[in-house]
């Protein structure tokens, strides 16, 4: 896993230097920096270890670097969100259930966690998720505003780009709350019980 969590970064990373190469040459700042972002932005997970010494299993950053993959490189830098149809909400129905593996990671990692206090990680995770989503516009109405572009699509729908991502993350953190409950219900070790169990382990 390591290997190809490896691979991912590399290949992330010449891709977005090699797609930057032409906004380079034509003077599109605002595209030549989402092209070199990549690097950074796939660096996460080791400098979360570093710096907040957090235990990020090999399994939790391959799901981070292949939503990283799909959401940033393919997304953003390849074009995907504008080549196929509701490319965007999918991938940030993705976000809320990636997030929320993130989310339950916090808590894990700080001792909150209690498989008794279902109630307590879902209001977590769903707040966690959401204050993320959030962030994310937030980034995004900054960098419209500085760069003059139009990512959040305000010129078109107003606020409902924004609104409908927002929804779509937070469908992703009900899917996996759904899980969730389920799992610790059943006393099953499907998905996010077994991540769990990983992550104390570890």
């Amino acid at each position: 896993m390591k290997k190809i969590n490896l691979c991912l970064i590399i290949i992330a990373s010449l891709g977005g230097i090699c797609y930057s190469i032409i906004p380079l040459i034509n003077a599109q700042i605002y595209k030549f920096l989402i092209c070199l972002a990549i690097i950074p932005v796939m660096l996460v997970p080791k400098i979360i270890k570093k710096i907040l010494k957090i235990k990020l299993t090999p399994m939790t950053e391959f799901v981070y670097l292949i939503f990283v993959f799909c959401a940033h490189f393919l997304g953003s830098i390849v074009n995907l969100y504008h080549l196929i149809n509701n490319y965007d909400k999918i991938m940030h129905l993705a976000s809320g259930i990636v997030t929320a593996f993130f989310g339950i990671l916090i808590i894990v990692n700080f001792k909150k966690y209690h498989k008794k206090s279902i109630i307590f990680n879902v209001l977590f995770i769903i707040s966690f998720v959401l204050m993320i989503a959030s962030f994310w516009e937030f980034f995004e109405y900054f960098c419209d505003n500085l760069f003059s572009k139009d990512a959040q699509n305000v010129l078109t729908t107003g606020v409902n780009d924004t609104m409908n991502d927002m929804i779509a993350a937070f469908i992703g953190a009900i899917l996996f709350n759904i899980m969730y409950i389920y799992e610790e219900i059943t006393n099953n070790s499907l998905v996010i019980k077994r991540f769990i169990q990983e992550i104390e382990k570890d």
